[in-house]
């Protein structure tokens, strides 16, 4: 299950389980986020996402609406310039696995989230539900996301812009869409095994002898 982290130092509980590569799983993370999003409009009308990808959809997939749809279309890059080789004890699994998580690098790259609507009123609305989702926090900008599917890993998201996509033909289609651009980070790892080597200290204590003077 996807879990919003509200403060930036809470540590990260890693797992073995692995289900994707990190760019899926940057993708995933946030499109499972966003499935779950509802906003209760004026009126009464509740808007939420009726489907939400994090690939472009199959030609078979039916197409409902208000639907969205997140994607890494450019290089999602991968930046080593703060990371050195090494082992941390809090990134060790716990008992009986033991192994360690290392970090081998950050990668970084930009999402495109496409929301598709059927009219301005329901775009609005789920647009403003966006954009109080994407920042969920007062004192904090951007989203974290704990990954289950990518070792219990942590992703952040920042939103960048919004623009509103609307011509002529989508018009008489009775299609309303919006694109979001939000850069995103997560370290790319991998689980490793170590020894359990442990610096051995022996310290030799020379019996006190009394020696009594006459």
């Amino acid at each position: 299950m996807i879990s919003t982290i509200a403060m930036p130092g809470t540590p990260i509980v890693y797992t073995a389980n692995r289900e994707c590569d990190a760019r899926t799983a940057i993708t995933r993370g946030l499109a499972e986020y966003l499935s779950g999003m509802t906003i209760d409009s004026v009126g009464g009308r509740r808007n939420a996402l009726r489907k939400v990808f994090q690939t472009w959809p199959d030609a078979e997939d039916e197409a409902v609406y208000p639907s969205a749809v997140v994607l890494m279309r450019g290089v999602a890059a991968y930046d080593s310039s703060r990371f050195v080789p090494g082992i941390n004890d809090r990134e060790k699994l716990p008992a009986p696995d033991g192994r360690y998580v290392s970090t081998v690098a950050e990668m970084v790259g930009d999402l495109t989230v496409e929301l598709w609507c059927n009219d301005s009123s329901e775009r609005a609305d789920l647009v403003a539900a966006f954009e109080e989702e994407l920042v969920p926090y007062d004192d904090m900008y951007g989203l974290m996301l704990d990954l289950p599917h990518y070792y219990g890993n942590r992703a952040v998201y920042e939103l960048k812009d919004v623009q509103y996509i609307d011509d002529e033909q989508t018009a008489m289609q009775r299609y309303r869409k919006a694109l979001f651009t939000l850069t995103a980070q997560m370290p790319v790892v991998r689980l490793r095994s170590y020894p359990m080597a442990k610096p051995r200290v022996v310290i030799e204590v020379n019996p006190i002898v009394e020696v009594s003077v006459t």
